[in-house]
């Protein structure tokens, strides 16, 4: 039996399969369109296949995503929004479990498709505030969810300095010969690891505190409104778990904000644009007033900087190691992405002054 059909008669979904469509985006887990029609009409879901070396639990993220959306989804209603069904996921069940295994060992789960909705990798700033107030607001309705609650998906995800450290094992071993071509790189990552223990120190000082964060808030990561450009749901929910809210802006930047693509080659056309980071605050920011403190929004610049270098190390890291973490497209693909998030990183630490001057105007 198609994989797709027998997932449809283990969820009891309704209807006969119409079509399946590969969704290509996110470098971790396998996401289809699955297409039914239930008497002469169309109706949609998100089917993914989890990636079980990013997530050696599959049941925990389940859990995590589960508690976030239902708190989520309540915060909302309590709000009095309109559309909520298209403002947070929803996860579906078979029998009394949300994840199907098939024989062959694979996890599945099956999610509410958000219609008249699409993803973006290219941005104006109209679209950057939205896409910004959209993950701002995700946070602050998850400042009062006790983060004690949820698993830690995946241990150290965004501990920077432990990634610097796996980095420079991995450079040592050279396990496929391939350290000898990025020694200049691994000379800067070197001169740049005092910045990579800064929010974990704030956290021990009692400066900062933990918080539930999404960990991966790139601007493809929000559904928007075709129609309105309205932000609705936050997808990619597997890393929702405790860190500091500085990370979450920090990667919403560097993703949105690079005049270039995540992967661009010539690195010429790399760097981080003000207008974008303003935008991106004008949105993020204000929904967190009250609810974040004063110096974790003054720190909110430095996020951008330890997320570029923490992904710029990741992407060299598995570069090192055969590829085996992010999905590529060619041999040398982490190799480019690493090298163009170093470049971005590079500038973000020239620009400091210029965002953390900007920012002072949320304060």
């Amino acid at each position: 039996m198609d994989i797709f059909e027998e997932i449809c008669r283990a969820y009891g979904l309704k209807g006969t399969l119409k079509g399946v469509s590969r969704i290509k985006r996110g470098h971790i887990n396998e996401s289809f369109r699955v297409d039914m029609d239930v008497d002469g009409k169309e109706r949609s879901y998100l089917f993914q296949r989890v990636n079980e070396y990013v997530f050696k639990n599959p049941e925990q993220i389940i859990k995590n995503v589960r508690a976030v959306t239902e708190h989520v989804r309540r915060k909302l209603e309590e709000a009095g929004e309109a559309d909520v069904k298209r403002k947070v996921i929803r996860l579906y069940k078979h029998g009394d479990d949300y994840i199907y295994v098939t024989d062959g060992g694979d996890y599945w789960r099956v999610m509410s498709f958000v219609y008249n909705a699409a993803t973006y990798d290219e941005y104006d700033t109209k679209l950057l505030k939205s896409i910004g107030f959209g993950f701002g607001r995700f946070l602050s309705m998850l400042s009062d969810f006790p983060g004690g609650d949820l698993y830690e998906t995946i241990p150290d995800f965004h501990n920077t300095p432990k990634r610097f450290e796996s980095f420079f094992k991995a450079f040592e071993k050279d396990a496929f010969g391939r350290a000898s071509g990025i020694a200049e790189e691994a000379e800067f990552i070197r001169s740049a690891e005092t910045y990579a223990s800064r929010f974990n120190d704030l956290y021990s000082a009692g400066k900062i505190p933990l918080r539930v964060t999404h960990n991966d808030t790139k601007g493809n990561n929000i559904m928007i409104d075709i129609s309105t450009g309205e932000p609705l749901a936050v997808i990619d929910l597997d890393t929702v778990m405790p860190g500091f809210a500085m990370n979450d802006f920090g990667d919403a930047v560097r993703y949105a904000a690079n005049t270039a693509a995540e992967d661009e080659a010539d690195l010429s056309k790399v760097s981080l644009d003000l207008d974008r980071y303003k935008a991106l605050a004008d949105g993020f920011l204000p929904p967190m007033k009250g609810r974040y403190t004063d110096y974790e929004i003054k720190n909110m610049p430095w996020g951008v900087v330890l997320m570029t270098l923490e992904i710029a190390v990741r992407f060299l890291t598995d570069y090192l190691e055969g590829d085996v973490y992010f999905k590529t497209d060619y041999e040398e693909h982490n190799l480019v992405r690493g090298r163009c998030q170093l470049a971005l990183a590079k500038d973000a630490i020239e620009k400091l002054p210029l965002m953390e001057k900007i920012t002072e105007n949320y304060l």
